[in-house]
C-alpha cells in the first residue's frame, strides 16, 4: 500500500465501528436482571415465615429470662440484651398457637422499631433466604387469621411456600404492646 492509499487515522476508526456493528448484529436480546428479595427464614408451628432482613437486628439462643409479674402467658420474661431490658415474646403463643417448646432449634428475633425493643421466641430459623420476584403470590386463604393479618404476601422456593410476616405491623399492633394480663 502507496502512502497516498493510506487511510486517515479517523476513517480507519470509521470502519473499525461499521465491522464491529455488523458482527454484532447477532448478539442475542439482553435481559434486565432482577435483584433477589432477601430475608430471614424462620417457623412457626409447621408455617414458614420469612422476614425482611432489614428488619432483624440479630438471632440469639434462648437467653436467661427474669419473669414478669401480671404479664399475659405469651410473654417469657424479661431479658437483658447487651445492657438493654427486652420482653421476650413467644410470637407462637401469641399467635394463639401452643408455646414454643424451647430446644435446639429455637431461637429469639431481635426486632427495634421507634422506641420499641423486642425479642421473638420462634421455633427455628431457616436463615437467609433468597427470592426472585417472579415467584411472589399472594396469602393462601386457609392460614390462620391471627398469623395473617400480620403477613404481607409471599414466595415460593424449591416448591415451599414462604410466607412475608411483617414485624412493623406486629410491633403497631396495639395487642402486641398491651401486655399486662
Amino acid at each position: 500500500m502507496s502512502p497516498a492509499e493510506q487511510l486517515a487515522p479517523f476513517d480507519v476508526l470509521r470502519q473499525l465501528e461499521s465491522l464491529c456493528q455488523q458482527g454484532a448484529a447477532g448478539l442475542p436480546q439482553q435481559r434486565a436482571i432482577t435483584k433477589p428479595w432477601t430475608g430471614i427464614g424462620f417457623r412457626i408451628g409447621n408455617v414458614n415465615l420469612v422476614a425482611a432482613v432489614d428488619d432483624v437486628r440479630e438471632i440469639l439462643y434462648y437467653p436467661r429470662l427474669a419473669v414478669v409479674p401480671g404479664a399475659k402467658g405469651w410473654v417469657r420474661g424479661v431479658a437483658n440484651i447487651r445492657g438493654t431490658l427486652m420482653p421476650i415474646i413467644d410470637l407462637k403463643h401469641y399467635l394463639g398457637q401452643t408455646p414454643v417448646d424451647i430446644n435446639a432449634r429455637s431461637r429469639v428475633l431481635i426486632i427495634h422499631y421507634d422506641e420499641l425493643w423486642a425479642g421473638l421466641l420462634v421455633d427455628a430459623v431457616a436463615g437467609l433466604k433468597h427470592f426472585q420476584q417472579d415467584t411472589s403470590r399472594s396469602v393462601a386463604a386457609e392460614m390462620q387469621a391471627a398469623l395473617k393479618s400480620y403477613l404481607v404476601g409471599a414466595y415460593q422456593h424449591q416448591n415451599t411456600d414462604w410466607y412475608v410476616f411483617s414485624f412493623k405491623d406486629l410491633a403497631e399492633s396495639p395487642e402486641f404492646v398491651r401486655i399486662a394480663a
